[in-house]
């Protein structure tokens, strides 16, 4: 496991430690001990998501009366309207309050635009192999559910009906987030094989490439990542990885 597979695994680590003991968060532990540089970036995550925890209990505190209000909806016949409910401006409160910290200290920036230097589809592989295997920081949704994400994919109006390859069916992910390229939407999916390896899943419309690849992936292998790249049902799929090979992908299919 190298140290962009350990981030994106304890992203996902809750800071009450009671994910200590799960053995898929235990390697990742135990890289951040072997390493000075991401024993600091862990520490600061964890300090950041204490921080944005602790400003969402001080700024939308929960009601003592919360329970009974929402009981006392139940007895309304006819239904407010959905943003005048109080369980509806608590939530829009927290979720104000998340974007202007996040926002506050970091500043908005529109991270997932990945730079164009052509417009062919070797272009786009070549970007989203550099993206994955060496920029990707952060997932914009964590779950090990594929369901969850593919639900959460469509909510932000991005592709979520996914042709997986058989190697994939039932492997957990680690979650997603929406890319975007020659302002097209690419779905990212993240997923964790048997061996604690990580490959990543884009998924983009066929229609932006002149010539876009076919139904048998094609497989290439740069210095560091292995891709595998085919299209099927009017989308064009892009399987990356750093840790697994070439071989390790033809598997999958």
């Amino acid at each position: 496991m190298n140290n962009e597979e350990a981030k994106l695994i304890l992203q996902a680590y809750r800071a009450d430690g009671q994910d200590a003991s799960d053995p898929r968060f235990r390697e990742a532990l135990e890289q951040a001990q072997r390493d000075p540089d991401l024993a600091r970036w862990f520490a600061n995550e964890q300090t950041l998501d204490a921080r944005i925890g602790a400003k969402l209990r001080k700024s939308t505190p929960v009601p003592a009366d919360l329970k009974a209000q929402l009981l006392a909806q139940r007895k309304i016949v006819r239904p407010a309207i959905w943003w005048q409910r109080p369980s509806a401006r608590y939530a829009m409160a927290a979720g104000f309050a998340l974007f202007a910290t996040i926002a506050g200290w970091f500043g908005f920036v529109h991270e997932g635009a990945i730079e164009a230097r052509g417009n062919t589809f070797a272009d786009y592989r070549d970007a989203m192999a550099d993206f994955t295997g060496n920029k990707l920081k952060r997932l914009e949704f964590r779950t090990r559910d594929v369901a969850e994400a593919k639900r959460w994919l469509a909510e932000k109006g991005s592709i979520a009906e996914l042709t997986l390859p058989k190697g994939l069916e039932g492997k957990p992910s680690f979650g997603c987030r929406v890319l975007e390229w020659q302002g097209k939407k690419v779905s990212l999916v993240c997923f964790e094989l048997a061996n604690r390896k990580v490959v990543h899943l884009l998924t983009v419309d066929s229609s932006i490439f002149e010539h876009a690849p076919g139904e048998s992936p094609e497989f290439k292998q740069a210095v560091d990542v292995a891709m595998a790249s085919w299209s099927r049902s009017g989308k064009t799929y892009v399987l990356t990885s750093k840790r697994a090979d070439e071989s390790e992908l033809k598997n999958l299919f």
